[in-house]
């Protein structure tokens, strides 16, 4: 069973039952201190400039069992951004096209067992993603071939989790760890200029409630321009989930993922972790 679905949402009144409660949505804008602090500790200027609240965000949603039953809506997400992939590098040299993140560039070293650097993204391989979290760092999952024998899918923190998570683009997966929370950050890839992007979309994996997993995006003053669950897939294992947003302009300065209701270390519902990222190019503040 698949289901796919496109909508549009006027951001100024987002829908109630994809909103968190009013408490956690306070406690949203609270966290943005916690930007500054993260960005001071990656070394990155920050410049505030005003953005203009798109009027119209463009929702492309899509759950299914196999990768099949969410690539329509990918690909049209993809489309809305016109242009192309614009790959690694060439930062602040494209006006239109994306950037995407599908995980398995990521080496040996900064996979698991290991940490992967929150700015690899930006500097190991520069797409003008910088990642940051309240837990303990990110890491991506070990492939089937690694020279420590670590088991795909997080098996190396639960043997049942590759039964539980599939994915979209083989074969590794990414996940904060000590925290169910990723933000992102853009900036021109491969500098430290900070940039806006038209729009974000994740996959996820093994999602099984409707209120565990959520996107918001905020605007470069901190302003909440959307917050949207994630639907969950249509299988209680491996199912697979895409939630993809793109606005009317570039406002979009940051991210914040929850994915599920429980981090990722005993299996329980609803444990969730993530597949490709896909977001606009990274257009610089002036």
């Amino acid at each position: 069973m698949s289901a796919q679905k496109q909508t549009l949402h006027k951001t100024s009144q987002p829908e109630k039952k994809n909103m968190k409660t009013t408490s956690l949505i306070k406690n949203s804008f609270n966290k943005k201190h916690w930007l500054s602090l993260a960005i001071a500790a990656f070394g990155l200027p920050l410049t505030f400039n005003p953005a203009v609240a798109s009027a119209a965000p463009q929702v492309f949603e899509a759950f299914g069992a196999t990768p099949a039953d969410i690539q329509t809506q990918i690909d049209a997400f993809r489309a809305s951004f016109g242009g192309q992939n614009n790959g690694i590098g060439n930062g602040g040299k494209f006006t239109d096209g994306r950037r995407e993140i599908n995980w398995d560039a990521v080496p040996d070293a900064f996979s698991a067992p290991n940490l992967m650097p929150a700015n690899f993204f930006n500097s190991n391989s520069p797409r003008g993603a910088v990642f940051f979290t309240l837990g303990t760092g990110f890491q991506v999952s070990a492939n089937s071939s690694n020279p420590t024998n670590t088991p795909v899918r997080f098996g190396n923190i639960h043997p049942v989790y590759p039964e539980l998570f599939s994915t979209f683009s083989p074969q590794k997966l990414f996940t904060a760890l000590g925290s169910n929370i990723t933000e992102t950050l853009f900036f021109v890839p491969g500098m430290t200029h900070s940039a806006t992007v038209k729009g974000f979309g994740a996959v996820f994996t093994d999602v099984n409630a409707d209120d565990s997993t959520m996107i918001e995006y905020f605007d470069v003053n901190g302003s909440l321009l959307l917050a949207q669950n994630v639907l969950p897939g249509s299988t209680h294992r491996g199912s697979l989930s895409f939630l993809g947003v793109t606005f009317e302009t570039p406002n979009v300065f940051m991210v914040r993922i929850t994915s599920g209701n429980r981090i990722l270390k005993t299996p329980n519902r609803d444990v969730v972790v993530m597949d490709d990222f896909i977001y606009g190019e990274p257009q610089g503040l002036r």
